[in-house]
């Protein structure tokens, strides 16, 4: 009996993670019509730092970390999570929601990419094929986001570095992991970021004054649910159940994000987008199952 209930409450929280992460891309377009990028930003993490504050203030028990490794994860959350913030902010400003989320869903065949190279991690043709795959998948993303004209503008240029990010902090932030409880390293990494973010404090000053009552509490949303809540709401999953199982849940989020941005943004992605989203995504389940197998 105990065990099924750990069961729907594992799955509780994988779908409270799932669902919080793919709603912050609609309410990052939300909070982006009233805030900068930076501002916003800034005002996300705030929140974020006090409800991760009362989290560890009510951790039974609490990691002591050394000096050392106390600033490495104070820096990769200015990395990890500040510089990955910042960039997503710019892109969302001429991409949609969903698109967005397609587009960051590339991160774990980044960070495959990464282990690959600074790991000297395996590699087969199965990975090959991913990687390709992934990469048709982008290029039709792009035609579809330009009426069928090959080119970058800076917004998806933005997403791809804040996907580069995303990967590197993975492979960063994979021995505090396997060293400390996922939540003490997940609060001190939120703390850092929101120390890095603090440089974008005159732009939320100016934002706040002219900002309208649904971009804040945008803002506020994203700090408590996507940033806070969902943190832990992660960490309880990966507590109960493999990372690789995990992980997979991760390619249903640029799904529920272009619904939530169809829904409550009117965002209707172009065809072709959608279609290489799905592509792309493709790329880098089959890039992932590859690497697990080989």
């Amino acid at each position: 009996m105990e065990k099924k209930i750990l069961t729907f409450k594992t799955k509780i929280a994988l779908a409270t993670a799932i669902l919080f992460w793919s709603s912050a891309f609609v309410g990052i377009r939300i909070g982006l019509t009233s805030y900068s990028p930076g501002g916003l930003a800034l005002l996300r993490f705030l929140v974020a730092s006090i409800c991760m504050g009362i989290i560890y203030k009510f951790l039974p028990h609490r990691a002591i970390l050394s000096r050392k490794d106390l600033i490495l994860l104070i820096l990769f959350g200015a990395l990890g999570l500040g510089c990955y913030n910042v960039f997503l902010n710019y892109g969302e400003i001429s991409v949609s929601a969903g698109i967005a989320s397609f587009i960051i869903s590339q991160s774990p065949l980044l960070t495959l990419l990464c282990s690959i190279i600074f790991l000297q991690e395996k590699f087969n043709l199965g990975i090959l094929v991913g990687i390709l795959v992934s990469i048709l998948g982008v290029g039709l993303i792009t035609l579809g986001h330009h009426e069928h004209t090959l080119q970058l503008n800076l917004g998806l240029i933005y997403l791809f570095l804040a996907a580069l990010v995303s990967g590197l902090y993975s492979i960063l932030q994979k021995p505090f992991l396997n060293k400390y409880p996922i939540v003490d390293v997940t609060v001190f990494i939120v703390w850092g970021a929101t120390l890095f973010l603090l440089i974008y404090t005159p732009n939320l000053i100016a934002d706040i004054k002219t900002a309208s009552l649904s971009a804040t509490l945008a803002g506020i949303y994203l700090g408590i649910f996507p940033a806070a809540i969902a943190a832990v709401a992660w960490s309880y999953a990966l507590a109960h159940m493999p990372a690789s199982l995990c992980a997979t849940f991760l390619y249903f989020m640029p799904v529920f994000a272009t619904v939530l941005g169809w829904f409550c943004l009117g965002e209707v992605p172009a065809l072709l987008s959608l279609l290489g989203g799905v592509i792309a995504l493709l790329g880098v389940w089959v890039a992932n199952k590859a690497f697990l197998k080989g």
